[in-house]
């Protein structure tokens, strides 16, 4: 039997013990002094490429065995193992966070859920980092996630009405649990935006593209935005890209009136007193031809038009909050102008 590799090193002159230096590649034998060379030593460069793949294909199964069950506690466990051993797993990405929120929604706990929920939006621009055109089972994955977002945004309205050990009804914070739910679904539905615009075949186009319109349409549906004219505008967008893609698509006849956009810049028109102005031709030409052009900038505008109307409506005629944000728009124009965006008569375009 040939040695191993754990066995003690001996003297090829009196079979003593053999103590190796630092670096194991010589000894010398304790009894006779006999300096001998570590033959069993090998020197391995370079990066060692550790193979965990069977590992990962375990914890998959066990973690899509939880999430049928619903365990949601083991969801998260077993898909968070997942992550840590393949980074780059859209499905392990998504599904970590959404353990965590299925647990966080059962609870009455609105600090707990509001948490969790802006985890799980985050881990959908990092879908949107890793996502790969090349992986065959993309497509499923997306469905599903959007599947799934769905679900848990129809299931919102389920738990604002709880009872306590006592019988005693215990109310949550409907709109805000809701409103949770719109910036989910808005930053996801630009993420579908941002993979459809990834692929040259125009069939996968289509599809990413169509199921961002599923996501506009849940939205403007269920949501709470305070102003919807945005979403409406956004499905129109979508229904023209898909009727350029595949002309037999046709708008059906619920779908929001088509129109030119309106409003826009609600807090630059209310300090500045008009939308028509210098001021703010300037910053809408920066929103159409500068931030209209990444998905990061499309989905700050959107986030922007949801909330800035109640802000402006909220405080809109006092004067602490145009003298707050006077100093501070004049230097972003200012700046904006310097580098080439003018301030001339400006009409809106059409950028979705």
């Amino acid at each position: 039997m040939g040695k191993s590799g754990l066995e003690a090193l001996r003297c090829p002159q009196c079979e003593g013990d053999v103590e190796l230096d630092k670096d194991q590649e010589y000894g010398f034998c304790k009894y006779c002094g006999t300096k001998v060379q570590n033959t069993n030593f090998k020197v391995i460069k370079g990066k060692v490429k550790i193979d965990n793949d069977e590992f990962v294909e375990k914890q998959l199964i066990n973690a899509r065995r939880a999430k049928a069950k619903e365990d949601w506690e083991e969801t998260e466990k077993y898909y968070n193992l997942v992550e840590q051993n393949d980074p780059s797993n859209i499905e392990a990405i998504f599904y970590s966070s959404y353990g965590k929120a299925k647990q966080s929604l059962i609870e009455s706990d609105l600090y707990k859920r509001q948490a969790s929920f802006k985890v799980l939006k985050n881990c959908v621009s990092i879908i949107d980092d890793n996502f790969d055109v090349n992986k065959e089972n993309n497509k499923d994955i997306i469905l599903e996630i959007s599947k799934d977002i769905f679900d848990m945004a129809q299931s919102s309205y389920v738990y604002n009405e709880r009872k306590n050990g006592y019988g005693v009804v215990v109310w949550t914070d409907k709109i805000q649990t809701i409103t949770l739910f719109n910036e989910l679904g808005l930053a996801f539905m630009v993420t579908l935006e941002h993979i459809a615009q990834s692929y040259t075949e125009t069939e996968e186009k289509l599809f990413y593209y169509n199921l961002a319109l599923l996501h506009a349409e849940y939205i403007l549906k269920n949501g709470s935005l305070s102003n919807p004219s945005i979403i409406q505008n956004i499905i129109m967008g979508y229904h023209k890209i898909i009727n350029e893609l595949d002309p037999s698509h046709e708008v059906p006849a619920s779908a929001p009136t088509a129109g030119k956009r309106q409003g826009g810049c609600y807090v630059a028109t209310c300090v500045y007193g008009s939308y028509n102005c210098p001021q703010v031709w300037t910053l809408r030409r920066f929103r159409d031809y500068k931030l209209a052009k990444t998905w990061y900038g499309r989905l700050f505008i959107h986030t922007y038009y949801a909330i800035s109307p109640t802000i402006v409506k909220l405080f809109g005629e006092t004067k602490w909050f145009k003298n707050m944000w006077k100093g501070k728009l004049d230097n972003m124009v200012k700046k904006l102008q310097d580098e080439g965006f003018e301030s001339t008569p400006y009409d809106d375009i059409d950028w979705k």
